[in-house]
């Protein structure tokens, strides 16, 4: 396992949801697959609200959070060793985009941070434009995109509907970094995971 039970423990005892403040998406503190709920933040595109991002993680993360703030925790986020395999980061729509439009705009976020082919992120687009097609074509409000970052690559759905996955080594990766390097799309986002964990004792 390579996971203490009581830092498992701990984390249980801290999670919660989060109202994210700007668009007040509220995100579940856990995913069915045992990630914790880390922050929650928004996506801006100068006035307009894109979308409520949250970041769910392994307790491993969450732990060098509260240690040592936000290097750590976005070291330790694109790890993806035996104890922290994944990351994942859930994304509600809070304002209509067209496929192309949303998948395009992740795409250039992923590209600059991604050492790989380039045509690599093609994929990930694709897989994008697939799922909001099979729902009209529309990215409306209230659609929710899911993204798994491991050492293999990024899975993806829409709604719920798995997609498949973009895989290449290093763009699990490149996906964390968009959220969590110094360039970060969503501020909100890293605040939010200070605030929420790093005043939390796990030892």
């Amino acid at each position: 396992e390579g996971l203490s039970s009581s830092l498992q423990n701990a984390v249980e005892s801290n999670m919660k949801s989060i109202q994210e403040y700007a668009t007040s998406v509220t995100f579940a503190p856990k995913l069915e697959d045992g990630l914790y709920l880390a922050g929650a933040g928004v996506r801006k595109k100068s006035i307009v609200k894109v979308y409520a991002v949250a970041m769910y993680s392994s307790p491993l993360v969450l732990q060098a959070l509260s240690k040592e703030s936000t290097p750590g925790m976005r070291n330790a986020a694109k790890s993806f060793s035996p104890a922290s395999p994944s990351t994942t980061f859930v994304l509600e729509m809070t304002y209509s985009a067209g496929a192309e439009k949303i998948a395009g705009a992740i795409a250039e976020s992923v590209k600059p941070r991604y050492n790989g082919n380039p045509s690599d992120i093609n994929e990930l687009e694709a897989l994008i434009i697939k799922g909001v097609n099979m729902k009209g074509g529309q990215a409306s409000k209230g659609t929710i995109f899911r993204f798994d970052c491991s050492q293999e690559g990024v899975r993806v759905s829409v709604d719920g509907s798995d997609q498949g996955m973009a895989a290449f080594e290093g763009m699990g990766g490149a996906f964390v970094d968009v959220f969590l390097d110094d360039n970060a799309v969503s501020p909100s986002l890293i605040d939010s995971c200070v605030q929420t964990w790093s005043k939390v004792s796990l030892q």
